[in-house]
């Protein structure tokens, strides 16, 4: 049987902690390049057109929401189950993902509808 198959819960527990990990990572990217650039004076996110602000920006809050809703997935797909030694580290990776998922969402569409671009 290979070591690492994603058959056994427990390699699912596992895996799913680490994508809900890594989404949190790439979130907090993701938080703070939106605060970053948050004008109080005209409440929108202002950027530059032309640089590579938004294409990171998308890169980040995309790659944060796919790996939470991997981590949110595979979470749920072990948690509960019997023959799972971590079933805590699956519900941990189920609400962190859940809400990783979710507040990656939040910030696309809070971009999306109060942006303000300086291209000239």
């Amino acid at each position: 049987m290979v070591r690492g198959g994603l058959r056994r819960f427990d390699v699912q527990a596992q895996y799913a902690l680490i994508f809900s990990l890594a989404s949190v990572v790439f979130f907090i990217g993701t938080a703070a390049m939106l605060a970053r650039n948050w004008n109080t004076e005209q409440q929108r996110f202002v950027y530059g057109g032309s640089g590579v602000w938004l294409p990171v920006f998308l890169g980040f809050a995309g790659v944060a929401l796919l790996l939470g809703v991997i981590g949110f997935l595979l979470g749920w797909n072990s948690a509960g189950q019997r023959r799972n030694a971590k079933s805590s580290w699956s519900w941990a990776a189920f609400f962190v993902g859940g809400l990783i998922s979710t507040l990656s969402l939040v910030c696309l569409i809070a971009f999306v509808v109060l942006r303000l671009s300086l291209a000239k």
